[in-house]
């Protein structure tokens, strides 16, 4: 049998005529496929390229129909009409998205975007403050609008050679692009991956998307982090969590190749074997939102990069997929496994390890629900009392300094800008674009001052704000220092400058709010019974699990 087979097309396409088929709605930029990644480095790096005659790459474009909808390409808001023949983005959505704004009047609201051509300099720079002799790229980007600005800009009349040089170029420059035609998904997956294989790989998520979600085929792995996000403010998680959420949902390995995930032969070993590919997004994405929501509401986890493990909140996911509506009794018995593993990670073994997750989230078992909570019980059992974390060792991106950091949270810090209890939301500002819950803290005394010592748990508050402002509002008054896990006394010798009497206060105060909250949390010497509802069942010789997926 022949391979399967798709006419393409080489085209070349002016600034211009890209923009007119964005705001015209006939480029499709799958919304949420590729989010817009790059940085104003970058745009200003294409831009430069363009005008000094530096090939920029090509564009790989699928026709196919498009319905009528409203789209967002970067700044852009289109309201898009239903076209037969449109032009869907496989590869070069940063380019495209970073041309049309940057041109357009509207792209100057992003930062990103805002970007001018400096005649002195001779190349592409931020649009910061008006400066004579920056021109605006959308005045670059047409010679009647160069012309006026010139007009308006006189003193830079003896750089009007090097201005209609520059309009020239940006106006005259091609984008090289090859249009794929009646292509099947087939085709795609084999385009996919060799652009995979070449150059800048593609990470799990565009991959898995390429395969199984994209143009018309509703959510992605991207619109399920955008979705989490902004009803959780719990961050935007990291697009392969996500990917092996969808997995581990569906079965517990999560290593296994993911083209064939919706084949007949995977389906038939899958939890859920008749879901479709678009019932298994929304499926996660239900799944993954509880799961996170457990996790702030009963645990007390605000952000993902306060996170001990990964796996805690997969496990978790691959549960309440399992599990929608499970007993209050479950929910609490969870929350004792998170903080176990959490704490006792070492006693334990966890290390945090992909085969720490097959061997929790093959605990989790169809139509077992108290069953399954149990054995995650079980693989975290504690041999005695839980250790607190070495808080003189303190690292904010190590399992044991996260938990010092959701111990911290569980105290409701007050927010020094507002007098407030620091909210969620105002957390997740803080942690725009981090990896970690580095950004969150505030060191009460200069590193300097202390050595070592400085880098203490004792040393740090959940703040978000530098260290002088910190002293500046400490200085002032602060109406609830317990939140912070302060006094007056350690304010007083922060005041002072006796910097290790203050910090040896706050590591006593800390280490002994620590020790009752990990008992407290961890409840290692309550008992782990399940749910009375199963023990009545079980009196009553009526076997079976209250829920099922």
């Amino acid at each position: 049998m022949d391979k399967a087979q798709a006419i393409s097309k080489a085209e070349h396409y002016t600034i211009r005529e890209l923009h007119a088929l964005v705001v015209s709605g006939r480029i499709r930029l799958p919304e949420f496929q590729r989010s817009f990644r790059w940085e104003a480095k970058d745009v200003r790096a294409l831009f430069d390229s363009l005008l000094r005659g530096f090939p920029v790459g090509s564009l790989l474009l699928w026709k196919r129909p498009a319905p009528a909808g409203r789209l967002r390409i970067g700044v852009l808001d289109v309201e898009a009409p239903e076209v037969p023949d449109a032009l869907w983005v496989v590869d070069g959505q940063q380019r495209i998205t970073s041309l049309v704004n940057a041109v357009d009047p509207k792209g100057v609201k992003d930062r990103r975007f805002a970007l001018g051509y400096s005649l002195t300099e001779g190349t592409v720079v931020p649009l910061r403050d008006p400066d004579d002799l920056v021109v605006p790229l959308p005045s670059l980007f047409d010679l009647g609008k160069a012309l006026a600005w010139l007009n308006e800009n006189p003193e830079a009349g003896k750089e009007a050679a090097r201005l209609q040089e520059a309009v020239a170029r940006l106006s005259n420059a091609e984008i090289p692009a090859t249009t794929m035609e009646d292509a099947d998904e087939s085709v795609l997956r084999e385009i996919f991956d060799r652009i995979n294989n070449r150059g800048r790989r593609l990470n799990a998520a565009e991959v898995f998307d390429a395969l199984h979600g994209g143009p018309g085929k509703g959510l992605t792995i991207e619109g399920i982090r955008a979705s989490i996000a902004s009803q959780t403010s719990f961050g935007l998680l990291p697009d392969v969590v996500v990917v092996q959420a969808l997995l581990v949902r569906r079965h517990t390995d999560i290593t296994r190749d993911i083209h064939g995930e919706f084949s007949d032969s995977r389906r038939r070993v899958s939890d859920f074997p008749s879901e479709s590919r678009e019932e298994a997004y929304l499926a996660t994405e239900r799944a993954l939102l509880e799961a996170v929501r457990f996790l702030q509401e009963e645990v007390g986890v605000p952000h993902w990069t306060f996170l001990p493990f990964r796996f805690q909140l997969l496990v978790l996911t691959r549960f309440f997929a399992l599990f929608p509506s499970p007993y209050d009794r479950n929910l609490d018995l969870l929350a004792r496994w998170f903080w176990r593993t959490s704490v006792a990670a070492d006693e334990l073994g966890i290390s945090g390890s992909q085969t720490d997750l097959r061997d929790m989230a093959k605990c989790v078992v169809v139509g077992e629900e108290s069953s399954s909570v149990q054995r995650l019980l079980a693989s975290a059992r504690l041999s005695g009392d839980p250790t607190p974390p070495d808080l003189s060792t303190f690292r904010a991106t190590r399992s044991d300094g996260k938990v010092v950091l959701i111990a911290m949270w569980n105290r409701e810090p007050v927010d020094l800008q507002t007098g407030e209890p620091m909210t969620v939301e105002a957390l997740a500002d803080i942690l725009e674009g981090e990896s970690t819950p580095s950004a969150a803290l505030s060191d009460l005394v200069p590193v300097t001052a202390l050595g070592e010592g400085a880098r203490a748990a004792a040393n740090r508050i959940v703040s978000g704000l530098d260290r002088r402002t910190v002293t500046e509002y400490l200085a002032n008054g602060v109406r609830d220092l317990g939140s912070l896990l302060l006094t007056e006394e350690i304010v007083a010798c922060l005041q002072n400058n006796e910097h290790e009497r203050a910090i040896a206060l706050r590591a006593q105060l800390l280490g002994a709010y620590l020790r009752d909250f990990v008992t407290v949390r961890t409840a290692y010497q309550f008992e782990d019974s399940p749910p009375l509802e199963d023990l009545l069942r079980a009196v009553s010789s009526s076997p079976g699990e209250k829920s099922a997926p």
